[in-house]
């Protein structure tokens, strides 16, 4: 059986922390936010809440989003606990693909402390002979959520995304 080491370094003390953070809120079933449990900033006191952001996507400007909706042709099109009518102030950065902010981007949270969780955006298609109103998720990496480039093929036949409606986790 090993010894404990006698001289812990700080990135072992780190590790145990967060392992007995991530143990112990299991064992009363609370949910521990991704950044509080990957991060060397994590805080004991940490309570994570959850803020809505949603960006125009043909602008995807970088500030702090817009007031939330949902989209009247596709209104399941929104991440989970999404709900209208609120602006709450998330900072970001947005980058468009391909040179287009209609087709495709990532968006970067730049607030302290948060990071996306969820991400749908509304495509539509003018063109398409059948549903033109689809949903596409995100795919989150870090504090970056990415829509995807759209083919040659969609851009060719005018597909565009309409809104990014964001779920972001922040630790308080």
């Amino acid at each position: 059986m090993s010894q404990p080491d006698p001289n812990p370094q700080p990135a072992d003390d780190r590790r145990a922390f967060l392992r007995k953070a991530a143990l112990g809120a299991t064992a009363v079933g609370a949910w521990v936010a991704p950044q509080v449990l990957f991060t060397a900033t994590a805080s004991a006191g940490c309570t994570p809440i959850t803020k809505l952001l949603q960006v125009s996507a043909c602008s995807c400007p970088g500030g702090s989003g817009s007031v939330t909706t949902f989209d009247a042709n596709l209104a399941s099109c929104a991440p989970s606990g999404w709900v209208a009518g609120r602006n709450d102030g998330v900072t970001f950065t947005c980058v468009a693909a391909g040179g287009n902010a209609c087709h495709g981007g990532t968006v970067t949270i730049t607030e302290s402390g948060c990071g996306p969780t969820e991400g749908k955006a509304v495509k539509f298609c003018p063109n398409a002979s059948g549903t033109k109103y689809t949903c596409v998720d995100g795919v989150v990496t870090g504090a970056n959520i990415a829509f995807p480039y759209l083919t040659a093929t969609e851009r060719a036949a005018g597909c565009i995304y309409i809104d990014y409606r964001i779920t972001v986790t922040c630790c308080t």
